[in-house]
C-alpha cells in the first residue's frame, strides 16, 4: 500500500509539471510584442534669435531616447518612458545666418522620428560703435546710452554687440542672470555671462556725469558673486566666440566671492563644456580675452580651480592684474589661483599671490592630456602661494605646477615664498609628465620644498620629476636660497649664465669653479621696487650673479631662439635696461 501511495504522488507531480508546461506554452504563443511607435507631434519648429526653451509632444509606445546634431542646443529630458513633451534649450544665435538642427528620437534604428529646429538669424552688429553707461542704480528700461540714462549690468550685457564699449560706475555687482542652459531655479548658476566681443570699463565716479574718466584703484567696481543664500559657481564667464580683429576686454574690475560648485556638472555653451566645479571668479570658455587692471581675489572651490579657469583652446592675455588669494577647499583642490586647460595665457606686469590648494598647483596649474597648454610669463611675480592647505603633506608646485603638454616661458619674474605643506619637492616650480620650462632672467628663491625629505633626486626651489621626459632650461636666472631639500634644482636641467644654488654656470653651461654665490646677504628684501610685483633685487654689482650673466647681445640671440621679442628680454622685472650689464634674474641692483 505503501509503494502504490508513492506511485500515485509521483504521477499526480508529473500531471502537475505537465499542465504547467501546457499553460506556459499557450502564454508564450499567446503574447505578441508591441509595434514600436514614435513620433513628434509636428516635424519642424520655428524659433527666433534669442534664449528660448521649448516643448514639442512627442508619443511614444516604448521606451525612446534623444540624439541631436547640434551644440547650440540642449535636450533636458533625452530619454523617455512613453509619451512626454521633449523640453529643448536654445542659445542665441550670435551669428547672421539662419541655422538649423536635426533632432531624432528613437526607439530602435528603424523606429525613430525626426524634428528639424529653425533659427533665425543673429542681429547684425552695426557698423558703429554704441557706448552703454552702468550704474548701480541703473533701471533696466533706459536706453543706457548715456550716464544721464544708465542700465543695469546684465541688461548691458544682453543688448551690447560685438565692438559695443559698457562703461561702468564704481559700486557692487551681483548678477541676476542665469548662465546659458543653466538651471533658473538654481541661484547659483548665474554668472555675468559676456557673450559677445565687448570692452567693459570699469572705476568711473559712483554718480559719474559726462566726460567722466575711469579710476579703478580709487572708484572700485566690484563684481560679486555673493548671491541671496548662495555663491555664483562663476563670477565672470566669458564665452564670446573668437573673431579675426576682436575680442572681450575686461578693464579694472576686482571679480570676488565665487564659489565653483562642490559636484561635478557642466553647460554646454558654443559646443564647449563648461564646468560648474572650475573658476569660480573667472571662467574663459573658447573665446580671445584681455584682462587689464583687474583682480581676481577671494573665490573658493570645493573641485578644482578657485580663481580663473581657462578651457576650449582660449587665448587670453593679463595685463597689470592681480590673481590672489583664492583658495581651494578640498585636499584634492588643483590650481587655487589659475588652471590653464588647452589654452593659451600670457601674462604681463601681474602677480599670482597667496592663493592655497589642497591639491597642486597652488600658483598655476597646466595640464590637457590632448593639446598644449602655452603659457608665457613676462614681469610677473609669483608668490607665497601654498599646496597641501589642508594637511595633505605630498602636494608639489606650490607657485607652478606643469603637467602633460604644457610649456611655461618666464621672463623677468619672480617665484618666491611659495610653500609645500608637507615634504615634496619643487614649491617654486615643479615639472611632471612631458613638459617644457625655460626660465629666462628669473629669479626663484625663499620657496620652501622637500622638508624633512633626504631623497636625492631632491629639488626645494624647482623639481623635475625625472620619471617623465620633461625639459627644463634655465637661463640668466638664479635659484638660490631656496628652503628645505638638499639640493635647490632636482632632476635634469640646462642652466647657462646662471646661479644653482652656490655654483655658477657660465654661457656654455659649465660650472666655474673659481666662482661662488651667497644668498643669504646678495638680494634686497622682498618688495616693490618700480614695478607692477613685489621682487628681490641684488644688492649690488659685485656679486657672481651681476657679472657673470648673459650680456645683451647674448640675450638678443636667445629671444630669437625661444621665439620672443628681443625687448621683453632688454629689461628688469623693474624696467631698468639690461644694455651694458651683464646682471642674472629678475631685478637689477
Amino acid at each position: 500500500m505503501k509503494n502504490r501511495s508513492i506511485i500515485l504522488q509521483l504521477l499526480g507531480l508529473a500531471l502537475f509539471m505537465v499542465c504547467i508546461v501546457s499553460c506556459r506554452k499557450i502564454d508564450q504563443e499567446s503574447f505578441v510584442p508591441k509595434q514600436p511607435e514614435i513620433s513628434f507631434s509636428q516635424q519642424e519648429v520655428s524659433v527666433g534669435n534669442d534664449v528660448d526653451t521649448i516643448e514639442v509632444e512627442l508619443k511614444s509606445n516604448l521606451p525612446w531616447k534623444i540624439k541631436n546634431n547640434a551644440n547650440w542646443l540642449t535636450v533636458l529630458n533625452s530619454n523617455g518612458q512613453g509619451d512626454d513633451k521633449v523640453k529643448i534649450a536654445i542659445q542665441k544665435n550670435k551669428t547672421t545666418s539662419v541655422r538649423n538642427a536635426k533632432i531624432e528620437a528613437y526607439i530602435t534604428d528603424d523606429a525613430k522620428t525626426e524634428l528639424k529646429v529653425i533659427q533665425s538669424a543673429g542681429d547684425p552688429a552695426p557698423d558703429y560703435t554704441r557706448n552703454f553707461y552702468v550704474k548701480i542704480d541703473g533701471v533696466e528700461a533706459n536706453d543706457g546710452l548715456s550716464w544721464s540714462k544708465p542700465i543695469t549690468l546684465d541688461a548691458a550685457l544682453d543688448r551690447a554687440l560685438s565692438g559695443d564699449i559698457i562703461h561702468v560706475a564704481a559700486g557692487t555687482y551681483k548678477p541676476t542672470v542665469t548662465i546659458t542652459g543653466g538651471s533658473a531655479s538654481t541661484e547659483a548658476d548665474k554668472t555675468f555671462e559676456i557673450g559677445e566681443n565687448v570692452k567693459l570699463i570699469g572705476g568711473y565716479p559712483e554718480q559719474a556725469t559726462a566726460g567722466a574718466v575711469a579710476n579703478p584703484v580709487t572708484n572700485k567696481t566690484i563684481l560679486s558673486g555673493q548671491l541671496n543664500g548662495s555663491r555664483a559657481y562663476h563670477v565672470v564667464t566669458i564665452t564670446a566666440i573668437q573673431e579675426q580683429d576682436k575680442q572681450v576686454v575686461l578693464d579694472g574690475f576686482i571679480i570676488k566671492e565665487g564659489r565653483a560648485h562642490s559636484a561635478n556638472s557642466s553647460v554646454t555653451i558654443n559646443g564647449i563644456a563648461v564646468n560648474r566645479s572650475y573658476g569660480g571668479g573667472l571662467l574663459i570658455a573658447g573665446s580671445k580675452a584681455e584682462i587689464n587692471n583687474c583682480i581676481v581675489t577671494e573665490n573658493e572651490t570645493s573641485t578644482h580651480c578657485a580663481g580663473v579657469y581657462l578651457t576650449g583652446n582660449s587665448y587670453a592675455v593679463f595685463n597689470r592684474s592681480s590673481i590672489s588669494k583664492n583658495q581651494g577647499l578640498a585636499e584634492t583642490t588643483n590650481g587655487a589661483g589659475i588652471w590653464n586647460d588647452g589654452s593659451t595665457l600670457y601674462m604681463y606686469d601681474s602677480e599670482v599671490t597667496a592663493n592655497k590648494a589642497g591639491g597642486v598647483g597652488g600658483g598655476i596649474y597646466a595640464i590637457n592630456t590632448a593639446r598644449t597648454s602655452y603659457n608665457y610669463l613676462f614681469n610677473v611675480t609669483i608668490a607665497n602661494n601654498e599646496v597641501g592647505a589642508t594637511g595633505v603633506t605630498s602636494r608639489t608646485g606650490a607657485g607652478i605646477y606643469a603637467r602633460e603638454k604644457s610649456k611655461f616661458v618666464i621672463v623677468n619674474s619672480t617665484i618666491y615664498g611659495n610653500k609645500n605643506n608637507g615634504t615634496a619637492f619643487g614649491a617654486g616650480i615643479s615639472l611632471y609628465g612631458v613638459c617644457t620650462v625655460d626660465l629666462v632672467n628669473t629669479t626663484v628663491s625663499n620657496n620652501q620644498g622637500g622638508q624633512g625629505n633626504t631623497a636625492t633626486i631632491g629639488g626645494s626651489g624647482i623639481y623635475n620629476n625625472p620619471a617623465h621626459a620633461n625639459i627644463l632650461n634655465i637661463y640668466n636666472s638664479i635659484v638660490s636660497g631656496n628652503i628645505g631639500a638638499a639640493i635647490e634644482v632636482g632632476g635634469t636641467n640646462s642652466a647657462r649664465s646662471s646661479i644653482i644654488g652656490s655654483g655658477v654656470f657660465n654661457y656654455d653651461g659649465i660650472l666655474d669653479a673659481g666662482k661662488n654665490f651667497d644668498p643669504a646677504n646678495a638680494f634686497s628684501p622682498f618688495g616693490k621696487y618700480g614695478g607692477f610685483g613685489q621682487t628681490i633685487p641684488l644688492l649690488n654689482l659685485g656679486s657672481a650673479a651681476a657679472t657673470s650673466g648673459m650680456s645683451i647681445l647674448q640675450l638678443q640671440i636667445l629671444a630669437s631662439n625661444l621665439v620672443l621679442e628681443s625687448d621683453l628680454l632688454s629689461s628688469d622685472q623693474n624696467g631698468k635696461s639690461r644694455s651694458g650689464k651683464t646682471v642674472m634674474g629678475a631685478a637689477l641692483p
